[in-house]
């Protein structure tokens, strides 16, 4: 069961139409740098989380990766390499929705790391992979890379 605080916080989340879209895909960007990983605070779902988006309907998901880590953190991905996916079942104002997140390492990058969406995250850090599994609230995909990547 869960608890009633958790279920009030997820009937209150105001999800974009794309968030409700049954079956869609999604990327995932792990940006290392000097043996740390990016995070983002995310204020909507409030945790925190690797850089993540929706892949918009006639894109592909190397387009997607683009378009998000621009969008989010200011970088265009230069080499990178897919290190996993993952299927997540969720239900969402009482829809069932499935993603499919493809997992990629940003291995070189143009650009300098910033918050380009100040609303969206209330900040963003560099991590060891210590600190981050020590933080409490992480999302799915954090979690999910987590299983992929043994050390930095």
């Amino acid at each position: 069961m869960i608890p009633k605080e958790i279920q009030d916080y997820l009937k209150a989340i105001d999800y974009t139409p794309g968030d409700l879209v049954p079956e869609h895909d999604a990327i995932a960007g792990v940006m290392i740098k000097d043996k740390k990983m990016l995070m983002l605070d995310h204020v909507k779902y409030n945790f925190w989380t690797i850089p993540i988006g929706k892949v918009d309907p006639g894109q592909t998901i190397e387009q997607g990766l683009k378009m998000e880590l621009k969008e989010e953190v200011n970088i265009v991905p230069l080499k990178y390499k897919q290190i996993g996916s993952f299927i997540y079942h969720d239900i969402r104002q009482g829809k069932k929705i499935v993603i499919t997140t493809y997992i990629y390492l940003i291995i070189k990058w143009s650009g300098t790391v910033k918050n380009m969406e100040p609303k969206k995250h209330r900040s963003i850090k560099w991590m060891t992979l210590k600190e981050v599994k020590a933080t409490k609230r992480l999302s799915i995909s954090t979690k999910q890379t987590l299983k992929v990547i043994k050390s930095l």
